[in-house]
């Protein structure tokens, strides 16, 4: 259903995204250590299911496991990016049915000069192969390009995007709790130089759960007119023993979700700790009939 994106702009109606991945993988037996986008290929049974279980929960749109399939992260995997998105993009199609199909687009993990050692066209190349990779399929709805800090890295992400596909591009950042960006950026910073490379939508995700999160909303809502997608983690994480944790059930997750969309959200998801029992509080609490 690729171009179906378009279709939900100009509806005054919700959308609900999926949530974590990561987090429903841990319940699998897999490989330690493994990149969780090679399991398109080891384990594809295992991702469609939990695919599944978010289109059962009542997701519209559907992410890949594609987070991290880039070339630096895939070395030695013995598998090219090619291969992984074009997996991963299949599983998917297969899952959604006659929902949609967003590409996940995430960071590379490094820093850009002069900060770091990549330069922008490096990082530019990057998602370039990733994007390119997508296009050929013909079978992705939209570009998610999640989970970003630094705007440098997100621009080249965008114009990867837009340079390679026809494709709809949201871009999502993720912020600290005083409203900043680990780079130091602010909100509205944020959002006008995201409005100024042509996106078709912005939003925050990760690093907070929804309670922590309703100030950045606010303040996101008050500064821009494009649809706006919130995915809040199931709290702030803890580590207890060698594992993750979060402490926000779904009926509270959804109750301040229920508060977003009173300011004028209508696109929600879920982050790090959130399942399909997360979507379906959402649903609920928007009063939205299930897929």
């Amino acid at each position: 259903m690729p171009g179906g994106f378009y279709m939900i702009l100009d509806k005054d109606s919700y959308v609900i995204f999926d949530g974590a991945m990561g987090t429903m993988l841990q319940k699998y037996d897999l490989a330690p250590g493994q990149p969780p986008e090679v399991l398109n290929i080891t384990r594809p049974e295992v991702i469609e299911e939990v695919h599944r279980k978010y289109i059962k929960a009542g997701s519209n749109i559907i992410t890949t496991n594609t987070f991290g399939a880039i070339e630096t992260k895939l070395n030695g995997t013995g598998y090219s990016v090619e291969e992984v998105v074009q997996s991963a993009i299949a599983i998917a199609r297969r899952a959604a049915g006659k929902n949609l199909v967003a590409l996940d687009v995430g960071p590379t993990g490094e820093l850009i000069e002069p900060l770091g050692d990549l330069s922008f066209e490096e990082v530019y190349d990057l998602y370039a192969c990733q994007i390119k990779a997508a296009a050929l399929t013909g079978n992705v709805d939209l570009v998610l390009i999640e989970t970003f800090f630094d705007l440098t890295e997100a621009h080249a992400a965008i114009r990867a995007a837009k340079d390679h596909s026809s494709l709809p591009v949201i871009c999502t950042f993720t912020f600290q709790q005083k409203g900043r960006t680990l780079m130091g950026k602010d909100i509205k910073t944020v959002v006008a130089s995201l409005e100024e490379y042509g996106v078709d939508a912005v939003g925050v995700n990760c690093s907070l759960g929804p309670g922590e999160m309703l100030s950045i909303v606010e303040t996101m809502v008050s500064s821009t007119q494009l649809p706006i997608l919130v995915q809040p983690n199931a709290g702030l994480p803890k580590l207890i023993g060698d594992r993750t944790v979060y402490d926000v059930e779904p009926e509270e997750f959804a109750r301040y979700i229920q508060v977003m969309a009173n300011l004028g959200v209508k696109w929600f998801g879920g982050c790090c700790g959130t399942t399909p029992e997360f979507i379906s509080a959402i649903k609920e609490s928007l009063g939205l009939k299930h897929n």
